[in-house]
């Protein structure tokens, strides 16, 4: 826990980010206790779960989520949803209002290292990410992108209006 710990506090240097990804990390670590002993820590990560990450910042990661060491988190993460069954590598920067998750039901994503994932981007579905791929503003990702390429959402298209409002 310290050592994943500690390389995300290198990368987040905003305080309400570090308290959300401090309050993952201590749910990771509480599941990897004995079950008995393990049973205030999870009744604590809860309780700050649901009032700091869910209701004060809106961000869903759940302690089952396999995070690799200096997960980077823009805007303290919030509006970012990723399903219990992803894999994210190390060094991976995820922008606000991200969704990783499964699609109709069927496997979540594996992210790899070193990925950057914009702003309202979704990635859905048993699809792998490479190393150092990027993932585009409002991207809507649900094939898998090789190592070190990008991929980005249609740029909108600019026309005309068909009455001009005083």
């Amino acid at each position: 826990m310290f050592e994943n710990l500690r390389e995300d506090f290198r990368v987040n240097r905003e305080g309400l980010t570090r308290v959300v990804i401090l309050v993952f990390r201590f749910g990771a670590w509480s599941l990897r206790m004995p079950v008995l002993l393990s049973i205030p820590f999870l009744v604590m990560y809860r309780v700050l779960n649901l009032l700091l990450l869910r209701l004060a910042v809106g961000i869903d990661m759940p302690a089952r989520l396999i995070v690799g060491p200096g997960l980077r988190l823009h805007h303290a993460g919030r509006g970012i949803s990723i399903h219990s069954a992803a894999t994210i590598g190390s060094n991976v920067t995820i922008f606000q209002d991200v969704a990783i998750g499964t699609r109709t039901g069927i496997g979540a994503p594996s992210i790899g290292d070193r990925v950057r994932i914009a702003a309202g981007a979704k990635v859905l579905g048993p699809i792998s990410i490479g190393q150092s791929a990027q993932i585009g503003a409002n991207a809507v990702v649900v094939h898998d992108v090789p190592a070190n390429w990008i991929a980005l959402a249609p740029v909108a298209e600019i026309r005309a209006r068909s009455k001009v409002i005083d």
